[in-house]
């Protein structure tokens, strides 16, 4: 997904050597690699995040599934089992 560029901001980041020559001969660009990267890494923390402190709710939710059935399933038009 890409940002325009008044959104975008310099900064410094540490890659291996091996790794920047190669990219470099193969033309890729590191910094839209490197934003694209973080942006998973922040995506996946932040679902992370969410799930950790939501773990109660959810799990209470499944129990009560577990022992009641799923709402409304009697009037499921398509059943699998």
């Amino acid at each position: 997904m890409p940002q325009a560029t008044s959104e975008k901001q310099r900064t410094n980041v540490t890659l291996t050597a091996a790794n920047l020559v190669a990219a470099r001969e193969l033309g890729l660009n590191v910094s839209a690699i490197s934003d694209a990267a973080l942006a998973a890494a922040v995506r996946k923390a932040k679902a992370d995040a969410w799930a950790e402190e939501n773990a109660g709710a959810i799990a209470e939710r499944r129990a009560w599934i577990e022992a009641n059935g799923t709402p409304l399933a009697d009037l499921r038009v398509l059943k699998i089992d």
